[in-house]
């Protein structure tokens, strides 16, 4: 196994932007693990990493008991992240190893007492879609997050590729109420796309090309408030 073909696979599958994140992220990875591990299955496993890694894994102490919640709750906390964006995390340390050496994972699943290897196996978000990709980009967020979102809102449908509304009204309540809602939406520095149908009006809400994100969520809440106080409001 070599330690420079394991972190770049660690940093793609992770998207994270440089070598020394995946490497940190690897680490905290395996010395979560590690804890749940007899110390002579930790010194087998420090055996088969590469040198700059074998630390990791010979931490101090008996093994300790934990599920793959906990190891995931750790995970987040070592990495200041959420926990499912550790969740991915460490899923892209276990698919880096198993691209890097298939029997190490499975030497792990039989050591671990705990549910951690079946549960990164699951599938899971991809990495643009896990919690805390980079701070200033908005989450995408997942069919079901909508799905759930859009039970809160007000006229809402779609999909995680876009949401929209169309609004009745009269001809000339439309103009007033499409400028009370771009002057929201560029207060939020969100936009919305806008479009004069029979009748009323369509909001159409996506980050991009087609994604829905927490900001869209909040400008249609935002919206139904508007088309809710009434003209002139």
């Amino acid at each position: 196994m070599k330690y420079s073909e394991l972190v770049d696979s660690v940093r793609r599958r992770g998207a994270l932007e440089t070598a020394e994140q995946a490497r940190d992220t690897t680490t905290a990875v395996l010395s979560t693990a590690a804890h749940s591990l007899d110390p002579a299955d930790r010194r087998a496993l420090a055996s088969e990493l590469p040198g700059s890694l074998d630390e990791a894994v010979l931490v101090p102490g008996q093994r300790e008991h934990r599920s793959g919640s906990d190891l995931v709750i750790e995970v987040a906390q070592r990495l200041h992240t959420t926990q499912e964006r550790a969740r991915y995390l460490a899923k892209a340390v276990v698919d880096g190893l198993r691209d890097t050496d298939a029997d190490v994972v499975e030497r792990l699943r039989e050591r671990l007492d705990s549910d951690l290897i079946d549960l990164l196996d699951a599938g899971g978000q991809p990495p643009q879609r896990a919690r805390s990709v980079r701070a200033e980009v908005p989450t995408e967020l997942s069919e079901e997050e909508v799905a759930t979102a859009l039970r809160g809102l007000t006229g809402w449908e779609g999909d995680h590729t876009g949401i929209s509304r169309t609004v009745l009204l009269p001809e000339e309540a439309v103009t007033p109420l499409v400028n009370r809602v771009e002057r929201e939406a560029r207060a939020a520095n969100d936009h919305a796309h806008v479009e004069r149908v029979q009748g009323g009006v369509r909001f159409t809400l996506r980050t991009g090309r087609a994604a829905v994100t927490e900001p869209d969520i909040q400008l249609a809440e935002r919206i139904d408030r508007i088309v809710e106080a009434g003209p002139g409001r």
